[in-house]
This record gives C-alpha cells, sequence and structure tokens, in this order.
C-alpha cells in the first residue's frame, strides 16, 4: 500500500497551527476578510497538502505489485467482480502506454489469471453520471512493463463498450491498468468474463481448395455440375485471403457449416466482436465489377466509384431441376453508428448475379424478401439497435448488434458489428440442361481501414438437383406399411430430362421407366437416371420398404361382465377374455 512521505518539521508546525486555531475557536476569535485575504497562498496549500498527507491513504492497489486479483467468470455473465475505487489514488512510477497519449493524474491496478484464450474485460457500476475512464492491459510482469500495451480501452458514459482479449495464454497472469487523467474520484467493478465459442473459419487452399468450396460445400448435386470457377479478392492483385469454409463450432450460429466470403482475410472472421477500431485486413479498394455496379447503382450508390472493398466469387453451371435458391447471412462492420457510410444508399451489399448464357440476360437474386430491394446497408437496417442517425429500414431482417449496448460483444460468434437474419435468395426458375452463370459479390464502402463485410452461405443450400426417395419404410421405427397397402414412389423426376429406371433389390423392373413406382411388397427400392442433356448419370440412394405381420385371431374373445355399484372400481384380466 502506498502511503505519504511527511517531513518531521512538518507535522510539527500542523500540530501548532492546529492548537493557535483551537485556541483562538475557544475565545471567540474571529478574523477580518482582510486578514484571511492577507495569509499567504502557499500556506493554504501546505496545510491542505499536509492533511492529505497525514489523514488520507491510497488504495491498497495503488501500485502493480499489489494489483487486486480479479476473479475469471466461467460464462460470459459478470457473477463475480472485483471492486476498485480511485479515491485518493495517485499516479504510479509505471511508463504510461503509448496507447493513450493524454497524461495520466491517478491509477489503480488488477490482474486476472486467464482460463481460456479469450477473455473480456468490463467496466461495471460506475458511481457517477458523467464519467471517462482509461485502461491498459498488459501480459508482463510489474518490473518488466513499458509503454507497450497488450490493449487499450476507454469506457465512459457515452460509450462503455467492454474490452474483447484473445489468444490468451491459459494460466499466464495478466495486468489491467485503470486510470483517469482528471482529479474525479470513482468507484467501480471490474469483471472478467469468459466467451463462448466462436464459428471456426479455414481459409481456402488450406482444409478446401477454393474448387472443393464450390463443389463440395457450398453446391448440392449428384453430378459434377460446375465448371469455370473463379475467386478474386479486389483487382485480384493482392494476397488477402478472404475466402474460406467455416464450421459453427458450437457456436450460437443459424449454419452448422458453409462458406464464407469477406472484404477481409478470413482470420479476422471468428469472434467474438473485437469493436470498430480492432484492426481487419481489409482488401484495398477497387472500382469493382460490372455486374455488382449495376446492384450498387440500383441502391442508388452511384458516386461511391472506387471507394470500396469488393470480393468476388463467380462459377458456370447446368442445373437438372427446373429452380434454383440458396440460403446466406449478411454481416457487416458498417452497421456501427461511426461509420461514414452507414446512413448513405448502400453502404455495405452483397449482391448475386445470375446470368442464363444461352440468353445473356441477368437478375440479382440477393432481395429483401418479398421486394426488389437488393440486400444493403440501406435496405436493412435497425436504428434502434445500431444508434444510426437515420431512419430504420425493414428493421425485421436485422438480427443482431454487437455495440451501442446491444448483445454482448463476447458473445458475438462472427467479429462484426451487426448481423441480418439468415435469409434464402429469390426462387428463381431455370431450364434443366441450360448454363448458368452465378456471380456471389460483396462489398463494403465504408472508408475506415478496419471496417468490412461478409457473407455466409449456407452448405449444399445451393441445390443444382439431387432427387430423393425420401425416408426407409421400416418396423423398427414404426414406419411400415400395413398388410395389402401399397405406396407410390416418387422423386419430382419429369421424364422428358431423364431416362428413368426403376430397381428392387438391385435388380431393373422390365417396364418401369416412369416418374413414379407403386409398390405392394417389401423390398429395396431405388431408380436410376440418365439425364438425356448433360452429362449426368445419377444412382439415387434406395430406400428400405417393409410391411407389419398380419394380425391373426384364432378365437373371438369372450365377453366379461362384472355386476357392482356403479362407483366401484372393478379389475378385470384380460387373459380370461382370450380363454373363450
Amino acid at each position: 500500500m502506498k502511503t505519504a512521505l511527511v517531513k518531521k518539521g512538518t507535522v510539527l508546525f500542523f500540530v501548532f497551527f492546529l492548537s493557535i486555531f483551537f485556541l483562538f475557536a475557544s475565545k471567540n476569535f474571529e478574523m477580518s476578510e482582510i486578514e484571511v485575504a492577507e495569509l499567504p497562498t502557499d500556506l493554504y496549500s501546505t496545510i491542505l497538502s499536509t492533511v492529505e498527507d497525514v489523514f488520507l491513504v491510497a488504495p491498497s492497489n495503488d501500485d502493480c505489485v499489489n494489483a487486486i486479483l480479479v476473479p475469471v467468470n466461467e460464462k460470459i455473465t459478470c457473477t463475480l467482480t472485483a471492486s476498485g475505487s480511485l479515491i485518493d489514488a495517485t499516479l504510479s512510477t509505471t511508463v504510461q502506454p503509448s496507447c493513450h497519449p493524454t497524461k495520466y493524474s491517478k491509477d489503480i491496478w488488477f490482474k486476472f489469471v486467464a482460463t481460456g484464450p479469450i477473455h473480456q474485460v468490463k467496466i461495471l457500476d460506475v458511481n457517477k453520471v458523467n464519467y471517462s475512464i482509461y485502461g491498459a492491459v498488459y501480459d508482463r510482469t510489474c518490473n518488466s512493463i513499458d509503454s507497450k500495451s497488450v490493449a487499450c480501452f476507454n469506457v465512459s458514459n457515452f460509450t462503455n463498450n467492454p474490452l474483447v482479449l484473445k489468444n490468451l495464454v491459459i494460466g499466464r497472469t495478466y495486468f489491467i491498468r485503470i486510470a483517469i487523467t482528471d482529479n474525479s474520484d470513482y468507484d467501480f467493478k471490474v469483471c472478467v468474463s469468459t466467451a463462448p465459442p466462436a464459428i471456426r473459419v479455414s481459409p481456402s487452399g488450406e482444409q478446401y481448395t477454393v474448387e472443393q468450396l464450390v463443389k463440395d460445400i457450398l453446391v448440392q448435386s449428384g453430378c459434377d455440375l460446375v465448371s469455370n470457377i473463379k475467386y478474386q479478392a479486389g483487382d485480384g492483385k493482392n494476397k488477402v485471403n478472404t475466402l474460406g469454409y467455416f464450421n459453427s463450432n458450437g457456436a450460437d450460429f443459424p449454419f452448422e457449416e458453409g462458406i464464407v466470403l469477406s472484404t477481409n482475410a478470413v482470420e479476422y472472421i471468428p469472434g467474438p466482436y473485437r469493436g470498430f477500431e480492432a484492426p481487419k485486413e481489409r482488401v484495398p479498394f477497387w472500382i469493382g465489377d460490372p455486374d455488382l455496379n449495376k446492384v450498387i447503382d440500383q441502391v442508388g450508390g452511384v458516386g461511391f466509384g472506387s471507394q470500396k472493398a469488393v470480393a468476388v466469387l463467380e462459377f458456370d453451371f447446368v442445373p437438372i431441376k427446373d429452380s434454383l435458391k440458396f440460403e446466406y447471412l449478411f454481416v457487416s462492420d458498417s452497421y456501427h453508428k461511426n461509420c461514414s457510410v452507414v446512413c448513405q444508399p448502400g453502404g455495405a451489399l452483397f449482391a448475386a448475379w445470375l446470368t442464363d448464357i444461352t440468353s445473356g440476360v441477368g437478375q440479382n437474386l440477393a432481395l429483401v424478401p418479398g421486394t426488389t430491394q437488393p440486400i444493403a446497408l440501406s435496405t436493412i437496417r435497425d436504428s434502434n439497435k445500431s444508434g444510426a442517425a437515420c431512419a430504420s429500414f425493414n428493421p425485421q431482417y436485422y438480427w443482431q448488434h454487437f455495440d451501442n449496448n446491444q448483445q454482448d460483444p463476447l458473445g458475438a460468434p462472427v467479429n462484426y458489428a451487426g448481423m441480418t437474419v439468415p435469409m434464402s435468395s429469390e426462387m428463381v426458375y431455370v431450364k434443366p440442361g441450360n448454363k448458368y452463370r452465378i456471380k456471389l459479390a460483396i462489398a463494403d464502402f465504408c472508408g475506415f481501414y478496419a471496417d468490412a463485410s461478409s457473407v455466409f452461405f449456407n452448405a449444399r443450400s445451393f441445390n443444382l438437383g439431387t432427387p430423393s426417395l425420401g425416408d426407409d419404410l421400416v418396423i423398427e421405427g414404426g414406419s411400415a406399411l400395413c398388410p395389402g397397402e401399397t405406396m407410390v414412389l416418387k422423386a419430382d423426376l419429369n421424364p422428358n430430362d431423364y431416362v428413368i429406371q426403376w430397381t428392387k433389390d438391385g435388380v431393373d423392373l422390365v417396364g418401369e421407366n416412369g416418374p413414379t413406382l407403386t409398390i405392394s411388397s417389401k423390398g429395396l427400392y431405388g431408380v436410376n437416371l440418365d439425364y438425356k442433356y448433360v452429362n449426368c448419370y445419377l444412382e439415387v440412394d434406395p430406400i428400405q420398404v417393409e410391411y407389419f405381420d398380419d394380425i391373426i385371431i384364432e378365437k373371438p374373445p369372450l365377453n366379461l361382465v362384472q355386476c357392482k355399484s356403479p362407483t366401484a372400481t372393478t379389475l378385470f384380466n384380460l387373459e380370461s377374455s382370450m380363454k373363450g
């Protein structure tokens, strides 16, 4: 504990001064205003300073070596906290962190032992309406701390966003320095909580190649119907990898797995949300793709010019069914109220441009449900959540916001300020056998270097046509057929597009080449399809069909009769009935 050093002469003078004061007070002595004014200014200061040194004691954690241990909460909620007070605190001799240029006036210290790789530091229950508190976190021992800190933060009555710390070493002690730049006195609490799981992201080329991400993860098809795959981040001349595979990893995320396309390096995609000013490696601004620019113009984004970060994934495909749609989720830092384009047309957007290569006609499939509006900041926005200084627009499609004192950023599965609800693209009718090209593009216009956007695609939701006969009909599952019952199997097949051959127990059923098959006996039923216009031969997964056994009644049961009062309880032995 830091205590004041007081010279003996000063103490004696102070005692003498008090003695004279009480002597005059006891004799009703009263000095005039002129006499008081004539007292030396430095005498008054000396008296106050001496009083503080003698009677006031600094907090126990006034220095780093006496830092108070903050208990770490196992979950995101702040059940356990440590109390702190800046009353009578002094400025420690430890060098001030370079991240805070304004000189500290006083500080106190806390510490915690990391129990996981991600923790959150939060300041709670400040006892003043107006306040501004600075914080810094160090991963060194007290005697080796210099101007470089692990992270810095600032909380106030205007913004009290917690600090999220990543890549912590389990078992290591981290020191938290809490400081102010004026002479205010604050009481507060410090909370250290633990992050729930975040999604896991693997950059393209690591777990899956770009081709595998499209053919094996995004697209569902029984045949190889995809070709001419291209991926480009920005102008294609940079090395930022913005395409990857994701897995929910137990996080609160609507898609179990899929692919993600971003305007920043994929390593910055997993949560929790680290704040608007947290760095992200973003692709350099680019003039953009012509099809994407059409969508930008549609939302009133003319004039943005080259000021946008863009990533594009495109490929050709041939559908073997007559309709197409896919599932996706749009996220963006540009939803933050401090982004310069948060209230401008466009701001950030996602486009899915489908072109019929035969006719050359194109359309955007990524639309706000029930409208012709593209998916963008300006078409889906909830200003009540984000705090943006503009009206909300289709707020029912805006899901979570991890800033502005909304959802806890530590619980964010992704490292972005806001996200829409999971959505489905517009159902579009296509001609089986025709070749189409889809261009998936994400763009962000926010000028701040740490700002970015991403779009997540649900795995295998881009279904080009994979017929199914449904689930097995078996006794064990209770779905078997009753004796004598017939069943019609179908796989939504158009005989104009396929050569169809039904099978039973692996053997072709002669003459059964229609879109349906009526069955009346148990067996393993399947169908083989040879598509007429594409090199695609499918053996649809067969289903097992079983029948329940017939119920045989050898003798009719006897009636059981018992004469008793209507209110009496009667027990019957059903076995007696069967002996007839």
